[in-house]
């Protein structure tokens, strides 16, 4: 039953939360009837419907289907037009080509199907936050509250402003939560200037009339979102941090051995009635050299909080395990936890999710 429900969500059969024009005509383009017929693979409804939705324009998507059902799909994020766009992602998907046989074809370019219904890409933004510019932008009035994500850090040298929102985000967009993205300069990215940013902009997004905010990150951006969401509890209901981590760079880890007293630390500068909060753990993850201590720390969390917590850890018995520093966006953790992220956000205190879960979520 769980999973007939997460089906019912990822494969867009869900009804529209309204009746806008914008709204139908947004999930006709990013729903599993545009990938034809047989009924696609859950990887690839996966794929297109929700990390799509996240990619950076210009992006494209293309895809090759054989009268069988086989496919293959690659899609390009961030390039400087739509035709360089378009270029990439036919390029990514002959690469993984394989035995099926079939034409790569673009699918999709920026946030319209080829030949088909187009929305605009979103731009601008608010304070040091501008919009994830595929995701259905519903304004303060409509919307059920917004999400800022927050990207990681590698560095001086590594600019992360055009990486993805992950796909669990569209499942919050699609219930209803506008997505705003707190992109920083790698230059000028340190906590003690970040942070203050962040912290700041929260009052402009009050101020914009969001009723409701759900602070989410990666690495480092989940990191100071639990920071930032503990320094201003009143204006955050929710928090969810992918493989938070603030002690080490991409190019050299460093500081790993303070990482898991210092995340005892950022637990404890939450207060007890809220924010709800979230954190999944990844194993293989090269931040975090004691996954299985930070999971206890988070279940001692959710027994002393009335506030919901919970933590996702991927078991490893699957046949490919979600690993690694970069598990949250993996499609499948998408897939396999994402209604667990959504009940959380949405539902009331006494239905959302605590404590350790390691086993897929289904219907939250």
């Amino acid at each position: 039953m769980r999973f007939r429900l997460l089906l019912i969500l990822l494969l867009g059969l869900a009804p529209p939360l309204r009746a806008e024009p914008i709204e139908a005509q947004y999930r006709s383009i990013f729903s599993a009837s545009a990938l034809g017929t047989p009924g696609p693979s859950l990887g690839l409804v996966s794929n297109f419907t929700l990390v799509y939705r996240g990619l950076m324009g210009h992006a494209a998507f293309a895809l090759a289907r054989e009268a069988s059902g086989r496919s293959a799909w690659g899609y390009a994020n961030a390039a400087p037009t739509p035709e360089q766009a378009q270029a990439a992602a036919l390029a990514n998907c002959r690469r993984v080509l394989g035995p099926v046989q079939a034409e790569c074809r673009i699918l999709a370019s920026d946030a319209g199907l080829a030949g088909g219904p187009s929305i605009p890409l979103a731009q601008g933004g608010i304070g040091p936050f501008r919009w994830a510019p595929m995701l259905l932008r519903r304004g303060p009035q409509a919307a059920r509250g917004v999400v800022i994500w927050s990207h990681g850090y590698g560095g001086p040298e590594r600019d992360y402003r055009t990486a993805p929102t992950p796909g669990f985000v569209s499942i919050l967009n699609d219930a209803g939560w506008d997505v705003l993205r707190f992109d920083r300069n790698p230059a000028e990215d340190a906590l003690y200037t970040s942070l203050p940013r962040l912290t700041d902009g929260l009052q402009a997004v009050r101020a914009a009339g969001y009723r409701r905010i759900i602070l989410g990150g990666q690495s480092r951006g989940g990191w100071q979102s639990i920071m930032a969401a503990s320094a201003h509890p009143g204006l955050v209901d929710a928090v969810i941090a992918t493989a938070p981590a603030a002690h080490g760079e991409a190019s050299r880890a460093n500081n790993l051995a303070s990482g898991l007293e210092d995340f005892r630390r950022l637990l404890a500068g939450l207060p007890p009635g809220g924010p709800r909060l979230a954190v999944a753990i990844f194993d293989g993850d090269d931040f975090d050299p004691d996954p299985e201590a930070r999971a206890r720390l988070l279940e001692e969390a959710a027994q002393r909080r009335p506030a919901p917590v919970l933590a996702l850890w991927p078991a490893g018995s699957q046949p490919t395990p979600i690993r690694g520093h970069g598990g949250g966006t993996d499609w499948r953790f998408t897939t396999l936890y994402g209604a667990c992220l959504l009940t959380l956000a949405d539902a009331p205190e006494a239905a959302a999710p605590r404590g350790l879960r390691r086993t897929p979520c289904g219907g939250g």
